[in-house]
């Protein structure tokens, strides 16, 4: 076979397992509706931003929300901009952040160990329970793992190509491009994260003098002209915005003990290792006998990836507050060290246990993914809104009452903001952090006019209602509890039912009759007083 023949059937190779692996992380992510909340609620945001055109502030419900930067609300606009707005492009930004994480973990791995190593990393990787789950989720997880994760590669190549006696800059200007990305992705843990890592790498491998290297003066104005424009943008337009941003959403919430998940100090190791089964199994072949037979760049990478694992995992161990998907940049470091106790048993022939690890977690993932999908195709406000889809009009108007159901929108694809009936005065003082109020309470102080017209009590919401052009439906969405309080809804029934969640439907005509009835009494009370006194 001549060296041509060999490249085309390389490449042939690595497009195949590409298809296979964009199968296999996006199969699930057509059928499965929004899980509530997150995804919910950055899809929806992701929506808003394309409806409203403004692609500068992220908006929930039409007021400018500031819990996350906008680079995944970036990409998933656009996704619906460029193929509508469907499942698989709400999770697309996830999806293909997982791919460029698993790709470039194979290409690092394949560089400095060997193809073999590179091989079993990336098959660990994408086989992990926890990112074939996370790969098909639309939050803001993955796709700051990711940043995360080409940043401390990019910055370990760096390293290198100095040891080398190269000093390859193009290393460290592309781990800035994804430490900014990993900014705009999630905030200050897309630098900080890195950071540590690195420099913790560099710490215990007696090296800590290489990172003057990195104050290269034309990488650090390279990642503060891609981080810091949008949160200067927002503070000129914001005033408080970046305290709010940054000392609210990064240090009370590292330091509080008040919002969601509480749990202790060692949730997240045994959380780890079983979400990441059966492969973490193979991490007890790295025995200390073996490991000193290693070579100096087998032991390098190691070490970074233990300083990889154990930093983050240490810090985000410090907050009483812990997310799940806070750990997941740790993967590609877990997915490493896994391969590299593989790897042991590979010497000549691929063992049958690889097989049956890789077979087993291939499962494992099937039968959860089905197991979600299940559950998710329950969701009431995804049955609702296949009920009534060819009904709706993008102008119409949505109401909703005493709960945010986060994914409405996107389901019947309006392009206002749904109006929130709910007792916005007792909700300022008795919501917790991390629920739905707190978040619209929040992003009032951003902009009060426009609250003043989306968050209302059921005392304004008739004078709002007739206040509708002539041509829009109206849409409200609650329980039979909270329906009953309205006049409006009085002797009209629900367009479509799903357990206890109702969806009811006015039409322009009905509409107008309705404001009209309301309107009439005032017109005869003013017309007999006016009678009353031209009679005296």
């Amino acid at each position: 076979m001549s060296p041509v023949q060999i490249k085309q059937n390389s490449h042939l190779s690595h497009f195949l397992w590409l298809a296979v692996t964009l199968l296999w992380l996006g199969i699930a992510a057509v059928c499965r509706p929004l899980t509530l909340p997150d995804e919910g609620r950055y899809v929806g945001i992701a929506w808003e931003m394309l409806t409203s055109g403004n692609w500068a502030i992220p908006h929930l419900d039409g007021l400018p929300y500031f819990h996350k930067p906008p680079l995944f609300y970036w990409i998933t606009a656009a996704s619906f901009k460029l193929f509508g707005p469907s499942l698989l492009a709400s999770r697309l930004a996830s999806l293909l952040a997982a791919l460029l994480m698993a790709i470039a973990l194979y290409w690092f791995t394949a560089r400095h160990l060997d193809k073999k190593t590179a091989v079993l990393a990336f098959v660990a990787l994408v086989t992990q329970p926890f990112f074939f789950a996370s790969a098909q989720f639309a939050n803001l997880d993955m796709l700051v793992a990711s940043m995360i994760a080409m940043t401390i590669m990019l910055a370990a190549e760096f390293i290198w190509s100095i040891e080398q006696g190269q000093l390859e800059r193009k290393y460290l200007c592309m781990a800035m491009v994804f430490a900014a990305g990993g900014v705009l992705a999630k905030g200050l843990i897309g630098m900080v994260l890195p950071v540590l890592v690195v420099g913790g790498w560099l710490l215990v491998s007696r090296r800590l003098a290489s990172l003057k290297y990195f104050l290269w003066w034309p990488a650090l104005v390279l990642f503060f002209l891609m981080a810091s424009p949008w949160f200067l943008c927002m503070e000129s337009q914001f005033k408080g915005f970046l305290e709010y941003f940054f000392i609210h959403h990064h240090v009370q919430r590292f330091t509080g003990t008040h919002f969601n998940n509480q749990q202790p100090f060692w949730f997240y190791l045994p959380v780890l290792l079983a979400l990441t089964l059966p492969a973490s199994l193979w991490l007890t072949r790295l025995r200390k006998r073996e490991v000193q037979r290693w070579s100096s760049r087998q032991q390098d990478v190691a070490w970074l990836m233990v300083c990889w694992l154990a930093l983050i995992l240490l810090f985000f161990s410090i907050p009483v507050s812990k997310p799940l998907g806070y750990i997941m940049p740790v993967l590609p470091a877990m997915a490493v060290l896994t391969a590299m106790g593989m790897r042991q048993a590979w010497q000549h022939r691929f063992p049958k246990r690889l097989w049956v690890t890789f077979l087993a977690a291939a499962v494992t993932c099937v039968i959860a993914m089905g197991m979600v999908i299940q559950h998710a195709q329950k969701t009431a406000s995804f049955l609702l809104a296949t009920k009534v889809q060819p009904l709706v009009s993008k102008q119409d108007q949505l109401i909703l009452l005493n709960k945010y159901q986060f994914d409405l929108m996107f389901y019947l694809r309006l392009s206002h903001p749904a109006w929130m009936v709910a007792d916005w005065r007792t909700a300022e003082y008795e919501v917790l952090d991390d629920s739905w109020e707190k978040e619209l309470i929040e992003a009032k102080h951003f902009d009060p006019q426009t609250a003043a017209n989306q968050l209302l009590t059921e005392s304004v919401l008739t004078q709002h209602v007739c206040q509708l052009g002539r041509k829009q439906a109206v849409w409200v969405a609650g329980d039979s509890g909270n329906a009953s309080h309205l006049p409006m809804l009085a002797g009209i029934a629900p367009i479509a039912t799903v357990r206890d969640h109702y969806l009811w439907r006015f039409s322009p005509a009905q509409v107008s009759r309705f404001c009209l009835a309301k309107t009439r009494p005032r017109e005869l009370i003013t017309a007999q007083s006016g009678r009353n006194k031209l009679a005296r």
